[in-house]
């Protein structure tokens, strides 16, 4: 989350409101003083500011620390009042609707997933689905509905957001085209919206709610079903409009390689993306192999990716034969991108890697791969993934774009 320099001229009043909040967001329990001094604006603008978010219920005071100095008036800390708000996140995935409920530090009040197959699944009947989702979540977590800050709405494909367009799907077989999808939702949800792209909401999101100290470039490495990477600078997804989606599931790694979905031989997502993966997982199942994933198998003829992630840690031999080479893959993608930009961070989003054998494995291979071995001191975080990180990542755009940049009051 980018944190603007503070002014004290009244027509970027707002920007001071925002830069105020967000430094709070960022780095509260924090004091006043702290947040004059690194903005370069008055304590007495920050004061007044906080004065009415205090008012608000937004924020609220907490005491110093017992060992922390402090001359004449006690003073104290400030830090946002974590259940003040709610907000609501929603992923349209490949696997259906996945919704979720935030307070505004990103604690999951409650979350819900209703499965189906999107193929041919008309645009209005998407809208009232998600309808149905979120009115069944919000009754179900009983989050008093005035409580709600607004709703994020995040999918795979090309989105405009200010201009609160899905221009397209990158989904297999939807046809979804320059859908005004802010509007429709706002509008049925009875709510304000922000939309964005799947893989930049879960950037968003990570950088928010984890709050960790990072460069300011890095990148977000996601790979699921298709496989995108977001350049994060200075808080912020790069990138605005048709430019920025990230995909680079259709790289060709390969110019003879495995046909992908899109038509194309030898893509990156034909090499690593869950479907191909599982296909041949299924293949060496139903051959009798794999023994260790079929007896962690919930379902033997259906076997999942974080099962998948469990047996390679257990030693599976044959397992690996398949998922080794993926990850090489992957690996290499990822050094490619790492040696365009020399990012000194990657933070890689992969329910495969929830393997400590396969973390280990695509670091050596991203290490190796780096151009600028000596120079650079790359470091690698892995994200413990889970199918929720969309939807939470939403949330985290509503609470910036309605809490800490208050355009909804506008």
């Amino acid at each position: 989350m980018k944190i603007k320099s503070g002014s004290n001229l009244s027509k970027v009043r707002k920007n001071n409101y925002a830069s105020i909040l967000g430094t709070i967001y960022q780095q509260g329990p924090i004091m006043r003083n702290e947040i004059a001094n690194q903005l370069g604006i008055t304590l007495p603008t920050v004061t007044t500011t906080i004065k009415q978010l205090l008012e608000d219920g937004i924020l609220q005071e907490e005491p110093l620390r017992e060992n922390f100095p402090s001359l004449g008036r006690k003073a104290s800390l400030v830090d946002f009042a974590e259940d003040s708000g709610y907000a609501v996140g929603i992923e349209w995935s490949p696997v259906g609707i996945i919704c979720c409920i935030t307070n505004l530090r990103g604690k999951i009040a409650g979350k819900k997933k209703i499965a189906f197959d999107i193929k041919n699944i008309s645009y209005r009947e998407m809208l009232l689905r998600t309808k149905h989702c979120v009115d069944e979540l919000i009754k179900e977590t009983g989050v008093d509905h005035e409580k709600i800050i607004g709703a994020g709405w995040a999918t795979p494909g090309m989105v405009e957001s200010e201009n609160g367009i899905l221009v397209c799907s990158s989904v297999n077989y939807v046809s979804w085209h320059d859908e005004p999808i802010q509007k429709n939702l706002s509008s049925l949800l009875e709510m304000p919206v922000c939309i964005e792209n799947h893989v930049r909401a879960r950037a968003i999101g990570q950088d928010m709610f984890e709050r960790k100290e990072r460069p300011d470039v890095y990148l977000y490495y996601f790979a699921q079903m298709g496989i995108s990477c977001c350049v994060m600078a200075d808080g912020e997804p790069f990138g605005k409009g048709r430019f920025g989606t990230g995909d680079i599931g259709h790289t060709i790694m390969e110019w003879d390689g495995p046909v992908c979905d899109c038509g194309k031989k030898g893509c990156l997502q034909a090499f690593v993306g869950e479907d191909p993966l599982l296909r041949q997982i299924r293949n060496l199942l139903e051959m009798g192999k794999a023994e260790t994933l079929h007896k962690l198998c919930e379902d033997p003829k259906k076997p999942k990716i974080v099962e998948v992630a469990m047996a390679i840690d257990c030693g599976d031999e044959e397992l690996k034969d398949i998922v080794f080479p993926a990850v090489r893959y992957m690996g290499i993608s990822i050094a490619n991108i790492v040696n365009l930009l020399n990012s000194e961070l990657v933070v890689v989003d992969c329910a495969l890697m929830n393997s400590q054998v396969l973390r280990k494995y695509l670091s050596e291979i991203v290490l190796e791969n780096n151009l600028f071995q000596e120079e650079l001191d790359l470091k690698i975080e892995f994200i413990q993934a889970n199918r929720y990180t969309g939807a939470r990542g939403a949330c985290a755009m509503a609470i910036e774009k309605f809490v800490i940049k208050n355009i909804s009051r506008e």
